[in-house]
């Protein structure tokens, strides 16, 4: 088990958090019946200009994620980062 130091949370996206050290993550949830596992989001281009994150199959750029963040200051603690599911 980790714990993850919680720096930023979004407004509208309840599972997205970044750290202290601007590495967004997905916490584990779970949405029309299936279920999401906690992962490390990546950086992508939109158009080759724009940077941002895939979040529930839509783009959302850093300045959009910059405007709707607020400090959180909590520890979450995470089982298996790198746990797979057997099927």
């Amino acid at each position: 088990m980790q714990k993850l130091l919680i720096k930023y949370r979004f407004q509208g996206f309840p599972y997205i958090v970044a750290d202290g050290k601007g590495i967004f993550y997905q916490l584990p949830h779970s949405t029309n019946s299936y279920y999401k596992s906690f992962r490390q989001l990546n950086r992508i281009l939109n158009n080759g200009i724009t940077e941002g994150y895939r979040i529930n199959r839509k783009f959302v750029s850093v300045l959009q994620l910059r405007k709707i963040a607020y400090i959180s200051n909590d520890i979450i603690k995470v089982e298996n980062l790198d746990e797979k599911l057997p099927f």
